[in-house]
């Protein structure tokens, strides 16, 4: 991802966490695809990674359901702020793109709004990358700022932090499955009273078994 990406984040480390360290307390909808992503990954071997982590509360609240998570994030000012906050749990600096562990270790990837920032023509490379890491079985939960239409797929709009990118969810789901990914489900929820005008969307898959 680009080094504006990550030097955006950096700036705004300290705000972005006092923001949304507590975002799950109010999001339903995300405990409750988080618990189902739970299920599956409690099945498998391998940590689960939480792929643009932010400040680390998903590695907490995943950690909090049973699972051993790594949270990565390409900015260094994040994953400062991330250790501060929960100092037992493990953070690394990592690209979501180009994961430094081996073949087929992980156990479950978590990508909350964190592809929003990437070109979408990139991301089929991404989900390339995140098929090689997995296990055999393990899912993959990926959340974004839902378009409307396929013709939206991509529409660029202004981020607080960096220009993002509006996805349509059927879209990434096919774009999951031509890397491999199967067992795919869509979900498609209106946007929050007083936040964004978009969809919450979220998409859930699993690569297959041997």
């Amino acid at each position: 991802m680009s080094d504006e990406v990550r030097d955006s984040y950096d700036a705004m480390a300290k705000l972005y966490a006092e923001l949304f360290l507590h975002d799950l307390h109010q999001n339903a909808n995300a405990r409750d695809w988080l618990a189902a992503f739970a299920k599956l990954a409690a099945t498998r071997k391998g940590p689960v990674a939480d792929l643009g982590c932010g400040p680390g509360h998903v590695v907490n609240h995943l950690t909090e359901l049973g699972l051993t998570t790594i949270g990565y994030d390409l900015s260094s000012g994040q994953i400062a702020e991330a250790r501060s906050a929960f100092p037992a749990l493990q953070f690394e600096v990592g690209d979501l793109t180009a994961l430094d562990i081996t073949d087929s270790s992980l156990g479950g990837i978590v990508s909350r709004y964190s592809l929003i920032h990437m070109l979408p023509s990139r991301l089929g490379d991404a989900f390339t990358e995140w098929m090689r890491a997995l296990e055999p079985e393990a899912p993959v939960l990926v959340s974004f700022f839902g378009a409307t239409s396929p013709n939206a797929h991509g529409t660029p709009f202004d981020h607080a932090v960096v220009t993002a990118y509006a996805l349509f969810p059927a879209t990434i789901a096919q774009q999951l499955q031509d890397a491999g990914f199967t067992d795919i489900e869509i979900g498609v929820k209106d946007p929050p009273e007083g936040g964004r005008p978009f969809d919450q969307a979220t998409v859930l898959a699993q690569k297959p078994g041997t």
